[in-house]
């Protein structure tokens, strides 16, 4: 948090030296310094909050998107001068330009850099939006109050979010998005500046707002597709506090359950041999860049990054995984996001794993695709699946948290690797291995049933113990295989 509030410091000060500026060069006015002053702290706030909901360290690219935002603080300072008097447009357009411009330069330094990240993709987005914001204020005396709808509808979509949780699902990347928010700046900052007649001007703004209308029309009934999905994937009970009681709960039972030097804080059956042996068919090695999806505590992954030396980001939906994963990470070198999956975070990564979790996921298909798009030419994924036929009422009656158990049947998984472009390089069979420890886990939850009990309740021992029972027998029994997978991304 340090580096973050001198990296904030360094923006504000920044922002009093831009202001002074334009003080001298324009005459800015009390006023203009106040909205000046006031979207710098708004902005401090939102950077800083963001930097801590996603366990970041800001990055070079993060500078570049933070100098954005200070120059459409800049911008707001003018736009709100022009209320008093003859708007400063020469000014207004010097600061908004280069404010546009440099949304192309921050994604190509995160992805030059390898520092991609969700919290940089996120605050791009916000600065974006905010840039918006105050060009169609600037464009009010202009064109009229409606177009205050270009800039707001991105507010008006977060607030809808607050009493519509499923509003609030992460969207997959699309290009045509980017394409209307570049469209809808550039367009207002030449309202702004006023280089066409005042009936093309407006032609093209009520254009940009049905652009922006059909964009986020588009996301609102994606989302609302999927909402049955987004409930089910939730984690009910997963705050910080929960996910403390769970890890003391389980602190003794987990460790006996391997054999001697195979356990490493994983939340799975895999072994720390088989993690290994893994990770190196993916080609994992020294300066790899890996991306580990649902990574919760992240055991495999600190595991992998120690013994291959990989370049490693570990993404999970929980902020008390993370939180306990950084921890336990130390010196590793791991870095960690938090953010729910899909959409898959974009960046240069030579290999994404996805370790027991591929499970959870009813659509395989549409994460596997995200999947492959964040990969280049000859990029590997490597994952596990539990193999098999769709569960039967009986059988989601039987199992404990029924709604994140999606087998798949073998040759619809190969079908859909094949279609999204994923080439089968390896993949091994792991069920009894796997049958092993689900067995193992069964007994040692029922072994330690006082100390789970006093932690998490009576309730929660049950279904820990029948859902690892069930999985032994189902693997036994054939009804369910585990396979290994390493696939690589075709030209």
């Amino acid at each position: 948090m340090r580096a973050a509030r001198t990296g904030s410091l360094v923006g504000s000060a920044a922002l009093v030296v831009l202001l002074a500026a334009l003080a001298a060069a324009t005459g800015l006015s009390p006023v203009g310094w106040a909205v000046g002053l006031v979207c710098a702290a708004v902005v401090v706030a939102v950077e800083v909050r963001g930097l801590s909901r996603y366990a970041h360290a800001r990055g070079p690219a993060d500078m570049i998107t933070l100098t954005r935002a200070i120059l459409t603080c800049g911008v707001a300072a003018l736009v709100a001068e022009s209320f008093l008097r003859t708007p400063p447009v020469g000014a207004i357009v010097a600061l908004t330009v280069p404010a546009l411009a440099l949304d192309a330069v921050d994604g190509w330094v995160a992805r030059r850099t390898r520092t991609a990240s969700l919290f940089g993709a996120w605050f791009d987005g916000e600065v974006d939006a905010f840039l918006m914001l105050v060009l169609s204020v600037g464009v009010v005396r202009s064109a009229g109050a409606w177009v205050l709808a270009i800039g707001g509808v991105r507010y008006a979509f977060g607030l809808a979010g607050r009493g519509l949780p499923w509003l609030r699902a992460p969207l997959p990347p699309r290009y045509w998005r980017k394409v209307v928010t570049a469209t809808a700046g550039i367009v207002l900052a030449a309202a702004v500046a006023g280089v066409a007649p005042s009936a093309v001007t407006e032609a093209a703004l009520a254009v940009v707002l049905a652009l922006l209308a059909e964009s986020f029309g588009r996301d609102v009934l994606w989302l609302w597709s999927r909402r049955a999905a987004t409930r089910a994937l939730a984690a009910p009970g997963d705050g910080h506090a929960a996910r403390d009681r769970l890890e003391r709960a389980l602190v003794r039972a987990r460790p006996v359950a391997y054999e001697p030097g195979e356990f490493v804080g994983q939340e799975s059956f895999m072994g720390a041999e088989e993690i290994l042996a893994l990770a190196a068919r993916a080609g994992i090695g020294r300066g790899t860049s890996v991306l580990d999806l649902c990574c919760g505590v992240a055991g495999p992954g600190r595991l992998i990054t120690r013994a291959l030396g990989c370049t490693y980001l570990g993404v999970d939906s929980s902020a008390a995984a993370v939180t306990i994963a950084r921890e336990r990470a130390g010196e590793d070198g791991c870095r960690f996001e938090v953010a729910a999956v899909p959409p898959v975070p974009v960046g240069a990564f030579d290999v994404v794993l996805l370790f027991e979790t591929l499970l959870a996921f009813p659509d395989k298909e549409a994460l596997l695709r995200e999947v492959s798009a964040s990969l280049p030419p000859g990029g590997r994924f490597a994952f596990t699946v539990e193999e098999g036929a769709p569960l039967t009422r009986a059988e989601r009656s039987s199992m404990p948290r029924s709604d994140t158990v999606w087998p798949v049947p073998l040759p619809e998984l190969l079908g859909c690797l094949e279609r999204v472009g994923l080439r089968v390089t390896w993949q091994e069979e792991r069920s009894h291995a796997h049958r092993a420890v689900a067995h193992a886990l069964a007994r040692a939850f029922a072994d330690d049933a006082p100390h789970i009990t006093a932690h998490l309740g009576r309730r929660a021992l049950d279904d820990l113990v029948t859902s690892h029972r069930l999985w032994g027998e189902w693997l036994q029994a054939g009804r369910i295989r585990k396979f290994a997978f390493v696939t690589e991304k075709t030209p």
